[in-house]
C-alpha cells in the first residue's frame, strides 16, 4: 500500500475547496457517510472510472474503516466531550485527531489500491461519472434523496466538476 498516492493528493486538494470541508463533514455527521468513500467516489470519476460497490464492501478499506478509523473517530468524540470539563485532555485530543488522519490516510492508501485498476469507463473528468458513483454510494449506504442531502451534495459536486452538473445534483434518482 502506498499512503501517499495520486488519491490522497486529490482527496487533500478537493477538500480545501471553499466549502468541501463543512460539506464532507455534514455528510459524515448527519448521514453518517464516510468523508473518504465520497472523496473516492469523486477521485474515481475524475479517473474516468465507476465505483465498484461490492468490492468497495468487501475491500481491506472498508475493514479498515470499521477497525480502525470508526473507533478512533468515536473515541475522539468521547474526548472532545470530556474536555470540555477538563481542559487538560487537549493533548489526548489532538493526538487523537493526528491518529484519526493517519487512519484515514491509510484508509485512502487501500482505497487508491483497490480502485486504480478498475477499468475506465469514460472520458476522464465525465460529469455524468461523478454523479453516477455518488448515487451508487449513496444507495450502498441505503440512502433515500432528500432536498438537504442534495443541497450538501451540491457543493461538493460543483467543487468536483464545475457548476454544469451541480445544476443536475437536484435530479438525482435513486
Amino acid at each position: 500500500m502506498k499512503l501517499h498516492n495520486e488519491l490522497w493528493d486529490y482527496a487533500a486538494q478537493l477538500y480545501a475547496q471553499p466549502g468541501v470541508e463543512a460539506a464532507c463533514l455534514q455528510l459524515q455527521q448527519e448521514w453518517s457517510l464516510s468523508v473518504n468513500r465520497v472523496l473516492f467516489c469523486c477521485w474515481l470519476a475524475a479517473e474516468g472510472r465507476g465505483l465498484q460497490v461490492e468490492q468497495l464492501g468487501a475491500s481491506q478499506a472498508s475493514q479498515w474503516q470499521n477497525s480502525t478509523t470508526v473507533p478512533l473517530r468515536a473515541l475522539r468524540y468521547q474526548v472532545r466531550e470530556q474536555r470540555q470539563q477538563e481542559p487538560a485532555l487537549e493533548h489526548c485530543y489532538q493526538a487523537l485527531r493526528r491518529a484519526e488522519l493517519v487512519a484515514e490516510q491509510v484508509e485512502l492508501g487501500w482505497l487508491f489500491a483497490l480502485g486504480r485498476d478498475w477499468p475506465v469507463v469514460a472520458t476522464v473528468g465525465c460529469p455524468d461519472l461523478l454523479l453516477q458513483n455518488i448515487v451508487q454510494y449513496l444507495r450502498f449506504e441505503g440512502l433515500v434523496p432528500e432536498s438537504r442531502l442534495l443541497a450538501v451534495l451540491q457543493v461538493l459536486v460543483q467543487a468536483a466538476a464545475g457548476p454544469l452538473p451541480a445544476r443536475r445534483v437536484p435530479q438525482l434518482q435513486w
